[in-house]
């Protein structure tokens, strides 16, 4: 994991306030699952990886994980551009899994600040469920 992709992450949510003013820009450019598959996974993965990190270079590659997952599920909060992704998005229960989501990387993006590892072992723990639950519930053909 590194930087590039959370900066890229940003590029595409900041992209519609570069475009000229004139032209019509969809509010979403990419889809949940484009998130999802380019972003959210790895670095769930890369959270969820984590045995014993020494260097500060294992740990930058945790933060960045972390702030991937932050900015990505603000993203996906609002939905997207696929099919049934603003329907998602306006369900109580996708805001409820994408809030707990929310919270887990903050808790692990702390935990990697303070090099606390039984913490962010801790705040794996809790990311995993919401992500369970909301592909059973709204994508469980991506079990």
């Amino acid at each position: 994991m590194n930087r590039l992709l959370f900066v890229s992450c940003l590029i595409l949510y900041a992209c519609p306030a570069v475009i000229d003013a004139d032209e019509q820009v969809p509010d979403q450019l990419v889809s949940v699952n484009e998130l999802m598959v380019s972003a959210i996974t790895p670095a769930t993965n890369t959270l969820w990886g984590v045995e014993d990190p020494q260097s500060m270079e294992d740990w930058q590659e945790l933060e960045d994980a972390a702030i991937v997952v932050i900015a990505s599920a603000l993203l996906i909060r609002e939905g997207g551009a696929g099919p049934d992704d603003d329907t998602w998005a306006a369900d109580s229960a996708w805001q409820g899994f994408v809030a707990d989501m929310i919270d887990a990387a903050i808790a692990s993006r702390d935990a990697v600040r303070q090099r606390d590892l039984d913490a962010l072992l801790s705040a794996g723990d809790v990311l995993y469920p919401p992500c369970e639950e909301c592909h059973l519930q709204f994508h469980p053909d991506m079990q």
